[in-house]
């Protein structure tokens, strides 16, 4: 997925290149619009940026599974080798902690990644606390919906400054 990041100064050119965009064939929840006051893009009806695209918890919460699923399999393979209970253990133990391992790996990144900044906008957000301007990110999925997108963007909206581009946009990476 392609991610193009735009900043504007007005909400009239927001809801403009929001309805241009719709009209253009790009979905309504591939566009998100972020904005010193939501409130107000909510109460335009602009589809506004959402937790997991304001913070990192995706990138963080993916992560901690990694770490947490690499840390539960070696206890239970740890556990399952060293037999500390005098119990046989099977490979149902190292399946339940490589499964807890991840859960808690998880739960644990999420709780790191809900209060840090997405870095994916981290370059954009002087402009958004500082300048007052929104910032626009939309997701294509395929050359047509590039095309749309910079075609819309070009001809209809040069008030709109292309802030950045991502070419392998994943909330994960």
């Amino acid at each position: 997925m392609k991610r193009f990041y735009y900043t504007t100064r007005s909400l009239a050119s927001v809801l403009g290149i929001s309805r241009d965009l719709q009209e253009a064939g790009i979905g309504e929840g591939r566009i998100h619009v972020m904005g010193r006051n939501s409130g107000v893009l909510e109460q335009a009806r602009v589809h506004t940026t959402t937790m997991f695209e304001e913070t990192d918890i995706l990138h963080f919460g993916f992560l901690g599974a990694i770490y947490g699923l690499l840390a539960g399999l070696f206890v239970g393979l740890t556990l399952v080798a060293i037999d500390p209970w005098g119990v046989e253990l099977g490979s149902s133990s190292i399946i339940a902690a490589t499964a807890f391992g991840a859960c808690f790996g998880a739960w644990l990144g999420g709780i790191q990644g809900i209060s840090t900044g997405n870095h994916h906008i981290q370059p954009y957000l002087h402009a958004v606390q500082s300048e007052g301007n929104y910032l626009v990110m939309i997701d294509a999925d395929d050359a047509r919906q590039m095309s749309a997108i910079e075609k819309v963007m070009q001809l209809r909206h040069q008030e709109a400054r292309q802030a950045g581009q991502e070419d392998h946009y994943s909330p994960f990476f």
